[in-house]
């Protein structure tokens, strides 16, 4: 009678036990309910676009300070995007024959890019309008194959007027547009029912990949972005190298690096809009000679997206390929619908057990 044992522990040490084990288990259903996406890519393939897209679609609120940012930006994205045609004019031999465009082009260049630049002033802002439609400009940006440049280049000049006004606000659409290389790590949350996503986005200049690994641990999906113009660009810290030969070289590290084993990849092809004219124009046979599609779009497509998939060590690890244009917040709406339908299928189980473990505890 007098020797049997407590079913019990009411003592400190045994209630400690217990009250670790109760957070243990709490903090493995925590886990369980944390995505940890990461979002890779080369630089300018259009990463922090998906991210500003994922934002807008979870409603994340936006700050003066952060608007204003991409105020400032706008303007030395506009300025920089002109001092690089007329430094590929003087490259290239091509001479700004009109005196008046000339003086203009002066007026461009005397504003540096060096200064802390916040606004256009409104005579480079115009001068750079006027610039646009110069025959010789022109010229130059029809040889754009051959030096680095901004996507929206075509953007900044057709929206200057708009800029450089004295009330102007970035629209959503500017926003999008405005290029902001990502440096460092940069890690964009939201909550979908249970889960708590975390989309983390580094840099895809070349400096910026060696934090990448720091980045791979507990990964539950991967996002590669390329940049499907790219085949006919070169890159910025490097223009002896083609940007989609890039983006392939990079691409085969990344996927069969040890622990992505069974992780779903998703290949985000994007810039499909303007891949779909260049390719129309320039054949894709340029950067791939063995490339016998010509000119359709469809079979372009289905040619890039096999390159990348040959990079892949195990072919039979499914490779989910969507293409997209970022600019576009419904591409990365369906996209991102896609990408939440895949990992809800795949950690069903594992999203069952935490909530109700979780929902067991707010209960009692």
């Amino acid at each position: 009678m007098g020797c049997t044992e407590s079913r019990h522990d009411h003592t400190v040490e045994g209630q400690n036990h217990k009250a670790v084990e109760a957070y243990l288990k709490d903090a493995r259903a925590q886990d369980m309910l944390d995505f940890k996406v990461l979002l890779l890519g080369a630089g300018e393939s259009g990463k922090s676009t998906v991210i500003k897209q994922l934002k807008s679609i979870y409603k994340t609120t936006m700050d003066e300070a952060e608007l204003q940012s991409y105020a400032i930006n706008i303007h030395k994205n506009t300025l920089q995007s002109m001092h690089v045609l007329l430094d590929a004019a003087a490259n290239l031999g091509i001479v700004i024959k009109d005196p008046k465009m000339a003086a203009r082009a002066e007026t461009v260049v005397s504003c540096s890019l060096d200064i802390d630049l916040k606004r256009l002033p409104v005579e480079v802002g115009e001068a750079i309008e006027a610039l646009w439609t110069d025959p010789d400009i022109k010229e130059v940006w029809s040889r754009r194959s051959e030096f680095w440049f901004l996507d929206a280049t075509p953007y900044y000049f057709e929206n200057v007027a708009r800029f450089i006004e004295d009330t102007y606000t970035p629209n959503e659409e500017d926003i999008i547009m405005t290029r902001v290389r990502t440096t460092g790590i940069a890690v964009t949350e939201f909550d979908e029912g249970p889960v708590h996503y975390r989309v983390v986005d580094v840099g895809g200049q070349r400096n910026e990949r060696k934090k990448w690994m720091h980045c791979f641990d507990d990964v539950k999906c991967l996002l590669f972005v390329v940049n499907l113009a790219g085949y006919d660009q070169v890159m910025f810290e490097d223009p002896s190298q083609n940007r989609m030969v890039e983006a392939l070289q990079l691409f085969a590290q990344i996927v069969n690096t040890p622990g992505f084993e069974n992780i779903p990849i998703f290949l985000f092809l994007n810039k499909k809009d303007i891949f779909e004219q260049m390719v129309q124009q320039i054949p894709l046979s340029k950067c791939f000679p063995e490339y016998s599609g010509g000119l359709d779009p469809n079979s372009a497509f289905e040619f890039i997206s096999e390159q990348f998939k040959r990079k892949m060590n195990n072919p039979d690890k499914p490779l989910y390929v969507k293409y997209i244009a970022a600019r576009f917040k419904r591409d990365v709406r369906y996209t991102w619908d896609e990408v939440k339908q895949v990992l809800a299928d795949m950690n069903k189980k594992d999203v069952k057990k935490a909530t109700k473990h979780l929902n067991a505890k707010d209960r009692a």
